[in-house]
């Protein structure tokens, strides 16, 4: 191995040495290199935008401006139908977290009850989006 490692170092050595390469023979000289001459840039701001008076003026809103829209009002069996698909099985896992095991018939019966409260709130669910909504988006 050492064999190589040898022929290659001598061969690297003659690659270097067959380099044609003008280097000044003191690298530690004090004035720093100098740089082609660039044209000026154009002034960025002109100068109309440059008056104090451009600061005056009031802000432009780059949105448009929606008002908030607040929770509607539900209807009783819209709510019932959330107690039904959230509340139900929140209450199951609370008896399991505290150790009141209920028996099989409520426990089927609570899934039964969660199922329809789920079925009715989808069924709910428009077609195409809400009718006052703002924008025209896309449609899939």
């Amino acid at each position: 191995m050492p064999d190589d490692a040898d022929r290659m170092r001598t061969r690297f050595d003659e690659i270097v040495e067959g380099l044609d390469l003008e280097l000044p023979d003191d690298l530690s000289s004090a004035e720093p290199p100098l740089e082609p001459r660039r044209p000026k840039p154009e002034r960025a701001i002109p100068v109309e935008l440059d008056e104090p008076e451009f600061d005056q003026l009031p802000d432009e809103p780059f949105y448009r401006q929606v008002d908030p829209v607040g929770i509607p009002q539900m209807a009783w069996p819209t709510t019932a139908a959330w107690v039904a698909a959230l509340g139900v099985p929140a209450l199951l896992v609370v008896c399991t977290i505290v150790g009141v095991f209920l028996p099989r018939g409520m426990v089927l019966g609570a899934g039964f009850i969660a199922c329809a409260g789920a079925t009715y709130l989808f069924s709910r669910l428009p077609a195409r989006g809400r009718p006052d909504s703002p924008g025209d988006g896309a449609v899939l």
